[in-house]
């Protein structure tokens, strides 16, 4: 399967979130100038809590969602993008800082992912994660010769450092785990 993932700093003002009219600057979607803070970890993520349920607002492609099960780890949405009704089990780990949607349908998508961070600078960033199921992979690396000798070449350094992380831990307990 394939991960595509994109990163953006969300813990400052950006001059995307900023609208000029005349002399008088609004920045209507921080309340912030750009550079300066504009939340904490904690805010970020009762307001990613709030978006898992209520994406209509946040994502501009999903038109209509609605939470169908409660459970202890999360919950069952479905959410309508386009003409397309997706349901996904949706599970937040604040400890890990990561909101992660698994389509339980027929989506090409498998699993999205939501997961707060810090840049180099100390700064809050939120990176969205997108992991292909294994149709639509397959069809990216049969298309793309460099992407398909990527794949084939970290798949065999997977095995390999499998083969010998195996190896060595079975040595290790033989060893009596010294």
């Amino acid at each position: 399967m394939i991960t595509l993932s994109w990163t953006r700093k969300v813990d400052t003002a950006d001059t995307a979130d900023v609208v000029e009219t005349a002399d008088v600057v609004d920045a209507t979607d921080t309340g912030n100038v750009p550079g300066t803070p504009c939340t904490t970890r904690e805010r970020l993520w009762r307001v990613l809590l709030h978006k898992a349920e209520n994406p209509v607002g946040y994502v501009p492609a999903i038109s209509e969602c609605r939470v169908l099960e409660r459970y202890e780890d999360g919950f069952l949405r479905e959410a309508r993008r386009g003409s397309r009704l997706l349901v996904q089990r949706v599970t937040p780990d604040e400890a890990a800082g990561r909101i992660t949607f698994r389509h339980t349908d027929s989506s090409d998508l498998a699993v999205i992912t939501n997961q707060v961070g810090e840049d180099e600078d100390g700064d809050l960033t939120l990176t969205l994660s997108i992991t292909l199921t294994e149709a639509p992979s397959s069809a990216v690396l049969r298309e793309n010769s460099y992407l398909h000798e990527l794949d084939a070449d970290f798949a065999a350094t997977l095995d390999a450092m499998t083969a010998v992380l195996r190896r060595n831990a079975t040595a290790l307990q033989g060893a009596g785990d010294a």
